[in-house]
């Protein structure tokens, strides 16, 4: 007998919830304390854990870019549960510290691969078998895995670590493996794939505009996503201990700011919610640039920064949404799109981080200082006038 409150809209909500905690919860933000481990265990140096760190923006934007063709010629379930399996086989393959580092960047790159397909295809499947008047709380909860990995990180990798990595490895691709098992039948129908590709839509002019402060707002994003813990250690010289109850403050942020932003964007409209959450991201990296001598000034910047990763993050997909005009195809190549350049400007900036570490061995200041300034400019592009939409779709309902 089918459960009477597991409606087919929650199923397919906690489908694409699992899809994005194991895509990009587990798969990048997991790593970040087990980066620093990885350094004090004698497992890599620190230009190298930073190196596999970037391996999965890499593979972050090589997802993002193959998943609309993919999307294309592969029925979309089978390909999210396919990439679930790959990320969940990245952890599991990597614990033992005898293997190469190539081993573990080809499966950093696997994981990133397979987080940048989830992230284009999952909530667009989702949102495609929703009604429309729901589909703005919807794409808020599909993206709420992404709060739910913080939450793991900060609390049971932390608790793995006193195993050592190997533990964090194992546990972690079990954890992944398990939520795929949970969510392989909880997918909305799966929908044939096209005899022929669809024929390539026009983006709108607004769209690019989209994709430009997306593309700003990222740089703000990954400081903390992937190198708040690193920071807090080596930097800051905090211990591990100490810089786990910091990336709890970060989760606490996580878990609040979906709520928050959804508010927002239906008591004020999509825009407005976007106009508050990017200042509050400039004041995070700003905070972590200008106050990181007192616990006060890195905790703040630590929860707000954990408000806008989920929060922020789904702001753009409504708006994506609203730029679609209720067209799946259309919705899935736009977001695809933001998905690209997100992904594009994060391994950028990992990259440069990452080769600076190795060079110069020190590198963190300069990327806060890179975010700050970005997201600064993702303000003022926003500012500037706009054409407005008369498709009477401001507000995510």
């Amino acid at each position: 007998m089918l459960n009477p409150l597991l409606t087919p809209e929650r199923k397919w909500t906690l489908a694409a919830m699992g899809s994005s905690l194991v895509g990009i919860g587990l798969a990048r933000l997991a790593f970040d304390p087990l980066q620093a481990a990885l350094v004090e265990a004698n497992w890599f140096t620190d230009g190298a854990a930073a190196y596999l760190a970037d391996a999965n923006l890499i593979g972050y934007v090589l997802g993002a870019l193959v998943a609309k063709w993919l999307a294309q010629r592969v029925p979309t379930i089978m390909l999210l549960r396919v990439m679930m399996i790959a990320i969940s086989l990245s952890f599991l393959l990597c614990f033992s510290e005898s293997m190469p580092f190539q081993w573990f960047f080809f499966w950093r790159l696997i994981s990133g691969i397979a987080g940048g397909i989830i992230m284009v295809v999952a909530s667009p499947t989702v949102l495609a078998q929703i009604a429309a008047k729901r589909r703005g709380a919807i794409g808020q909860m599909s993206l709420y895995g992404l709060a739910l990995g913080v939450l793991i990180a900060g609390t049971l990798v932390p608790l793995l670590l006193t195993q050592g990595p190997t533990a964090v490895w194992l546990g972690v691709g079990f954890i992944c493996l398990a939520i795929t098992v949970l969510t392989w039948r909880l997918w909305p129908p799966a929908p044939k794939a096209p005899d022929t590709p669809l024929a390539k839509a026009k983006a709108p002019r607004a769209a690019y505009r989209l994709w430009l402060e997306y593309g700003l707002v990222a740089v703000g994003v990954v400081t903390h996503m992937v190198f708040l813990v690193p920071y807090l250690e080596q930097n800051l010289q905090m211990s591990g201990s100490v810089a786990a109850q910091f990336f709890l403050v970060y989760a606490a942020g996580a878990l609040t700011g979906p709520f928050v932003f959804a508010y927002l964007a239906n008591r004020f409209g999509i825009h407005s919610a976007q106009r508050v959450a990017m200042p509050i991201l400039l004041a995070a990296n700003a905070a972590m640039l200008l106050l990181s001598f007192s616990y006060f000034g890195v905790g703040l910047s630590c929860f707000l920064a954990g408000l806008c990763l989920p929060g922020i993050i789904s702001i753009f997909l409504g708006l994506s949404q609203e730029l679609a005009q209720g067209d799946p195809n259309k919705h899935r190549a736009i977001w695809g799109t933001a998905t690209v350049v997100f992904a594009v400007t994060q391994a950028g900036a990992g990259y440069v981080t990452a080769f600076t570490l190795s060079r110069f061995g020190t590198a963190y200041q300069e990327l806060f200082l890179a975010a700050t300034v970005s997201v600064l400019l993702a303000i003022v592009v926003d500012l500037l006038p706009r054409q407005e939409h008369h498709d009477g779709a401001n507000r995510v309902r």
